[in-house]
Protein backbone atom coordinates (compact mmCIF):
# COMPACT_ATOMS: atom_id res chain seq x y z
CA UNK A 1 0.00 0.00 0.00
CA UNK A 2 1.58 3.34 -1.16
CA UNK A 3 2.14 6.37 1.40
CA UNK A 4 1.81 9.46 0.11
CA UNK A 5 3.11 12.80 1.74
CA UNK A 6 1.50 15.99 0.25
CA UNK A 7 3.27 19.43 1.71
CA UNK A 8 0.39 21.85 2.11
CA UNK A 9 1.50 25.63 1.19
CA UNK A 10 2.52 25.70 -2.36
CA UNK A 11 1.64 22.31 -3.21
CA UNK A 12 -1.99 21.67 -2.82
CA UNK A 13 -2.67 25.85 -1.91
CA UNK A 14 -1.58 28.75 -2.93
CA UNK A 15 -0.99 31.63 -0.30
CA UNK A 16 1.00 34.03 -2.13
CA UNK A 17 -1.42 36.82 -1.96
CA UNK A 18 -3.01 35.39 0.83
CA UNK A 19 -0.20 36.63 2.70
CA UNK A 20 -0.15 40.40 1.96
CA UNK A 21 -3.53 41.00 1.98
CA UNK A 22 -4.00 39.17 6.00
CA UNK A 23 -1.17 40.99 6.92
CA UNK A 24 -2.23 44.38 5.63
CA UNK A 25 -6.01 43.41 7.47
CA UNK A 26 -4.26 42.22 11.01
CA UNK A 27 -2.71 45.87 11.62
CA UNK A 28 -5.80 47.44 10.13
CA UNK A 29 -8.08 45.62 12.50
CA UNK A 30 -5.23 45.73 15.85
CA UNK A 31 -3.31 49.09 15.40
CA UNK A 32 -5.09 51.36 12.70
CA UNK A 33 -3.48 54.43 13.18
CA UNK A 34 0.10 52.03 11.27
CA UNK A 35 -1.78 52.53 7.84
CA UNK A 36 -2.07 56.37 7.49
CA UNK A 37 1.50 56.68 9.19
CA UNK A 38 5.26 56.40 8.04
CA UNK A 39 5.50 52.90 10.29
CA UNK A 40 3.33 50.89 8.16
CA UNK A 41 5.75 49.78 6.36
CA UNK A 42 7.99 48.96 8.68
CA UNK A 43 5.59 47.42 10.51
CA UNK A 44 4.67 45.18 7.39
CA UNK A 45 8.38 44.32 7.06
CA UNK A 46 8.96 42.88 10.68
CA UNK A 47 5.50 41.13 10.37
CA UNK A 48 6.55 39.51 6.93
CA UNK A 49 9.80 38.34 8.27
CA UNK A 50 8.53 37.12 11.58
CA UNK A 51 5.95 35.03 9.66
CA UNK A 52 9.11 33.72 6.90
CA UNK A 53 11.05 32.60 10.19
CA UNK A 54 14.12 35.51 9.13
CA UNK A 55 13.42 38.04 12.01
CA UNK A 56 16.37 40.14 12.69
CA UNK A 57 17.43 42.01 15.43
CA UNK A 58 16.53 45.36 14.04
CA UNK A 59 12.65 44.51 13.72
CA UNK A 60 12.53 42.86 17.38
CA UNK A 61 11.11 45.52 19.22
CA UNK A 62 7.88 45.97 16.52
CA UNK A 63 7.34 42.34 16.87
CA UNK A 64 7.16 42.90 20.32
CA UNK A 65 4.44 45.26 20.05
CA UNK A 66 2.93 43.82 17.44
CA UNK A 67 2.38 40.25 19.15
CA UNK A 68 0.95 42.51 22.44
CA UNK A 69 -1.58 44.17 20.24
CA UNK A 70 -2.78 41.00 19.11
CA UNK A 71 -1.66 41.77 15.13
CA UNK A 72 0.35 38.34 14.90
CA UNK A 73 -2.61 36.34 16.22
CA UNK A 74 -5.18 38.18 13.99
CA UNK A 75 -2.78 37.68 11.01
CA UNK A 76 -2.60 33.82 11.57
CA UNK A 77 -7.05 34.02 11.64
CA UNK A 78 -7.33 35.89 8.77
CA UNK A 79 -4.78 34.15 6.60
CA UNK A 80 -6.70 31.02 6.22
CA UNK A 81 -10.03 33.65 4.11
CA UNK A 82 -7.76 33.99 1.21
CA UNK A 83 -6.00 30.52 0.67
CA UNK A 84 -6.74 29.06 -2.64
CA UNK A 85 -6.75 25.68 -3.98
CA UNK A 86 -4.85 24.84 -6.99
CA UNK A 87 -7.24 23.01 -9.76
CA UNK A 88 -8.18 19.63 -8.91
CA UNK A 89 -6.12 19.21 -5.35
CA UNK A 90 -9.13 18.33 -3.24
CA UNK A 91 -10.14 15.29 -6.21
CA UNK A 92 -6.19 14.04 -6.07
CA UNK A 93 -6.61 13.89 -2.46
CA UNK A 94 -9.56 11.74 -2.00
CA UNK A 95 -9.25 9.70 -4.97
CA UNK A 96 -5.82 8.10 -3.26
CA UNK A 97 -7.84 7.65 -0.12
CA UNK A 98 -10.75 6.25 -2.52
CA UNK A 99 -8.20 4.00 -3.73
CA UNK A 100 -6.52 2.94 -0.56
CA UNK A 101 -3.63 5.08 0.07
CA UNK A 102 -2.62 6.27 3.23
CA UNK A 103 -2.38 10.20 2.41
CA UNK A 104 -0.47 12.30 4.81
CA UNK A 105 -0.08 16.18 5.15
CA UNK A 106 3.96 16.74 5.65
CA UNK A 107 4.73 20.09 5.99
CA UNK A 108 6.64 22.90 7.54
CA UNK A 109 5.67 24.22 10.66
CA UNK A 110 4.67 28.45 10.78
CA UNK A 111 6.40 30.71 12.89
CA UNK A 112 3.28 31.11 15.00
CA UNK A 113 3.20 27.73 17.20
CA UNK A 114 -0.06 25.44 15.76
CA UNK A 115 -0.24 28.10 12.99
CA UNK A 116 -0.05 25.31 9.82
CA UNK A 117 -2.81 23.22 11.73
CA UNK A 118 -4.79 26.50 12.46
CA UNK A 119 -4.26 27.07 8.10
CA UNK A 120 -5.58 23.26 7.72
CA UNK A 121 -8.30 23.32 9.94
CA UNK A 122 -9.86 26.97 8.88
CA UNK A 123 -9.69 26.12 4.88
CA UNK A 124 -11.05 22.65 5.94
CA UNK A 125 -8.19 20.45 5.07
CA UNK A 126 -7.30 19.15 7.70
CA UNK A 127 -9.82 16.27 7.86
CA UNK A 128 -8.76 15.53 4.07
CA UNK A 129 -5.75 13.46 5.42
CA UNK A 130 -5.05 9.74 7.38
CA UNK A 131 -2.74 12.02 9.53
CA UNK A 132 -1.17 15.50 9.89
CA UNK A 133 2.64 15.62 10.49
CA UNK A 134 4.49 19.85 10.74
CA UNK A 135 8.16 19.87 11.52
CA UNK A 136 10.06 22.94 12.68
CA UNK A 137 13.43 22.10 11.08
CA UNK A 138 15.55 20.18 8.54
CA UNK A 139 16.72 17.61 11.24
CA UNK A 140 13.08 17.77 12.40
CA UNK A 141 11.46 16.83 9.28
CA UNK A 142 14.63 14.09 8.61
CA UNK A 143 13.72 12.40 12.01
CA UNK A 144 9.46 13.14 11.54
CA UNK A 145 10.36 11.11 8.02
CA UNK A 146 12.38 8.60 9.66
CA UNK A 147 9.52 7.69 12.27
CA UNK A 148 7.20 7.05 9.19
CA UNK A 149 9.74 4.97 7.29
CA UNK A 150 9.42 2.65 10.36
CA UNK A 151 6.12 2.62 10.95
CA UNK A 152 5.46 1.60 7.13
CA UNK A 153 9.03 -0.30 6.42
CA UNK A 154 8.09 -1.59 2.95
CA UNK A 155 5.00 0.66 1.63
CA UNK A 156 6.40 2.61 -1.23
CA UNK A 157 6.47 6.36 -0.27
CA UNK A 158 5.38 9.32 -3.21
CA UNK A 159 6.62 12.86 -1.70
CA UNK A 160 4.86 15.74 -3.26
CA UNK A 161 6.75 18.94 -2.52
CA UNK A 162 7.32 22.23 -4.60
CA UNK A 163 10.71 22.95 -2.18
CA UNK A 164 12.75 20.37 -3.97
CA UNK A 165 16.05 21.56 -1.93
CA UNK A 166 13.94 19.35 1.13
CA UNK A 167 14.54 16.19 -1.14
CA UNK A 168 18.39 16.47 -1.28
CA UNK A 169 18.03 15.29 2.20
CA UNK A 170 16.15 12.01 0.72
CA UNK A 171 18.26 8.81 0.58
CA UNK A 172 15.33 6.37 0.48
CA UNK A 173 15.29 4.11 -2.24
CA UNK A 174 11.94 3.12 -1.69
CA UNK A 175 10.49 6.99 -2.16
CA UNK A 176 9.50 9.00 -5.24
CA UNK A 177 10.45 12.37 -4.89
CA UNK A 178 8.06 14.77 -7.00
CA UNK A 179 8.24 18.09 -7.39
CA UNK A 180 5.20 20.37 -7.92
CA UNK A 181 6.39 23.23 -10.17
CA UNK A 182 6.15 26.40 -9.24
CA UNK A 183 7.23 29.81 -10.15
CA UNK A 184 8.55 30.81 -6.79
CA UNK A 185 11.36 27.66 -6.45
CA UNK A 186 14.19 26.58 -8.12
CA UNK A 187 14.93 23.37 -9.53
CA UNK A 188 17.94 21.15 -8.40
CA UNK A 189 20.25 20.39 -10.59
CA UNK A 190 21.40 17.13 -8.91
CA UNK A 191 17.77 15.71 -8.07
CA UNK A 192 17.46 14.93 -12.25
CA UNK A 193 20.05 12.48 -12.00
CA UNK A 194 18.41 10.54 -9.35
CA UNK A 195 16.12 7.49 -10.47
CA UNK A 196 13.47 8.20 -7.88
CA UNK A 197 12.70 11.65 -9.12
CA UNK A 198 9.76 13.26 -11.35
CA UNK A 199 8.42 16.80 -11.64
CA UNK A 200 4.99 17.42 -12.78
CA UNK A 201 3.16 20.58 -13.62
CA UNK A 202 0.07 19.58 -12.45
CA UNK A 203 -1.72 17.67 -9.90
CA UNK A 204 -3.53 15.50 -12.16
CA UNK A 205 -0.43 13.64 -12.91
CA UNK A 206 0.07 12.37 -9.04
CA UNK A 207 -2.77 10.14 -10.45
CA UNK A 208 -1.07 8.81 -13.33
CA UNK A 209 1.55 8.32 -11.18
CA UNK A 210 -0.28 6.14 -8.97
CA UNK A 211 -1.94 4.13 -12.12
CA UNK A 212 1.69 3.17 -12.99
CA UNK A 213 2.64 2.27 -9.42
CA UNK A 214 -0.23 0.05 -8.89
CA UNK A 215 0.89 -1.72 -12.46
CA UNK A 216 4.32 -2.10 -11.03
CA UNK A 217 3.38 -3.75 -8.01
Amino acid sequence: MTVYLFDFDGTLVDSTGAVEKALRIAIEKTIPAVIESDLYDEYYKALFLFIKGKLTYQHLGVIHELVAQGTIHEYYLQMPKYIKDFPHARRVIRTLRKRGRTVISFSGEHTYPGGKVIFLKRTNWYDEFDEVITFKSTKDMLTKFDTLRELYPDEPFVWVDDSPSRFTYILDENTLLVQKASPHKSDVALLFERQNFLKIRSLVEVLEIDDGLSEFL
